[in-house]
């Protein structure tokens, strides 16, 4: 889950009945304290991008120029191309203000430096904008703090708050920069990528730590989750939830229980019953389901795992079943089938494969559990999962 005080609407999944707490099967509506990065659209990591951030601070909430966010077929994903040489949206003329990228997803910036056309604002929050390109894949701008992650560029910005910058707006993408076509006072706004930083989503592997070790990992993630995570999600209701947050925590377990006892026994069409059971599985913009989903698709694409069967059936059922749950949560379960994800996820991961002391862990365990309001947990407890099933499945050495 992304965020605190979302509302919620009950309603049920596609042939397996599951319970799914977004708005709109394929494109939750952001909501009041929603805080998005993108991390893949529907083309799909994935989030992306951009993918889950860091819990808002007080006065960060939806910018005031427009809160809400259209649904999918409300975008104008196609559009006329931008004038030839000024890179603008069509029929403007003005000098647009610039804007500089500090960093960005290696990948994203070679993709900008081919790219051309007319592409949409998805959504804007206070410090994250999410953009779909002209090919329909959805990426991220972020604010200074927002942190580097797939498909998403670093801007030299403290907040998008009162910019001007509304969803729905054409974006026009050429010469590896994004010109944001904004309402009246406001010129275009050019974000340039000449100067970027290219980030490099590196994943360590964990072939070489001894028997005994991955489970341990796992154990202190759960503790550290626990002592430090805010209740909800993979975690369990909360005390004094209401009856569809228990039924959702309910499914959440049984879905868990689902998934990973089919990957222990190597069984693909359990597997993609249990995938199935978690995507899109709870409120939000990235859903508690999909960021379990995160965690253990992202240990099982390290170097050297056992659980390497586990990504082409997660792929397979994203192909097959991606409206079931967000842009950005697709996004961001995609690209960790392929071992892309946020740097502080990454980060943690290397102190694992470096078999650093566990008070080494406590504080960037806590910056996870920052991203969102479940959603840094939601992705350590899947990637608990996947350290107990690693260590089960390799026996002894």
């Amino acid at each position: 889950m992304t965020e605190r005080g979302q509302e919620r609407s009950l309603t049920h999944g596609d042939e397996e009945g599951t319970v799914r707490c977004h708005s709109h099967a394929g494109d939750a509506r952001p909501r009041p304290g929603d805080a998005g990065t993108p991390e893949h659209p529907r083309t799909a990591s994935g989030d992306g991008i951009p993918f889950g951030h860091p819990r808002p601070r007080s006065g960060d909430t939806p910018t005031p120029d427009r809160p809400g966010t259209p649904s999918r077929d409300a975008l104008p994903l196609g559009g006329s191309r931008p004038q030839p040489g000024n890179g603008l949206p069509p029929h403007d003329a003005r000098t647009p203000d610039r804007l500089r990228a500090r960093s960005g997803d290696a990948l994203l910036l070679d993709r900008l430096r081919g790219l051309s056309g007319s592409g949409s604002v998805h959504s804007v929050f206070a410090r994250m904008v999410n953009l779909l390109t002209p090919d329909g894949m959805l990426i991220a701008l972020a604010a200074r703090d927002g942190g580097d992650a797939p498909r998403t560029l670093v801007t030299d910005l403290a907040a998008w708050t009162g910019r001007g910058v509304e969803a729905g707006r054409s974006v026009a993408f050429g010469h590896g920069s994004v010109t944001l076509d904004r309402p009246h006072p406001h010129p275009p706004l050019r974000v340039t990528t000449a100067e970027a930083r290219p980030w490099h989503a590196a994943t360590p592997s964990l072939a070489g730590l001894p028997p005994g070790e991955l489970a341990a990992a796992a154990t202190l993630l759960d503790r550290l989750c626990r002592a430090y995570g805010p209740p909800g999600g993979m975690l369990g209701a909360a005390p004094g939830a209401g009856p569809m947050e228990t039924a959702v925590a309910r499914a959440l377990d049984e879905g868990r229980t689902t998934l990973v006892e089919a990957v222990r026994a190597g069984d693909a069409d359990r597997t993609r019953r249990g995938v199935l059971a978690l995507l899109g599985l709870g409120p939000g913009l990235t859903p508690a389901g999909d960021d379990f989903l995160t965690g253990l698709a992202l240990l099982a694409a390290l170097p050297g795992s056992r659980l390497a069967g586990f990504p082409p059936v997660l792929r397979d059922v994203l192909t097959g079943h991606g409206g079931r749950t967000t842009d950005l949560g697709l996004a961001t379960v995609s690209e960790a089938a392929d071992g892309r994800t946020r740097a502080e996820l990454l980060d943690l991961l290397r102190l694992l494969a470096e078999r650093r002391p566990a008070r080494d862990l406590n504080v960037p365990v806590r910056k996870v559990l920052t991203i969102g309001h479940t959603s840094g947990g939601d992705t350590l407890s899947g990637l608990a999962a996947g350290l107990r099933l690693e260590e089960e499945l390799r026996g002894p050495l």
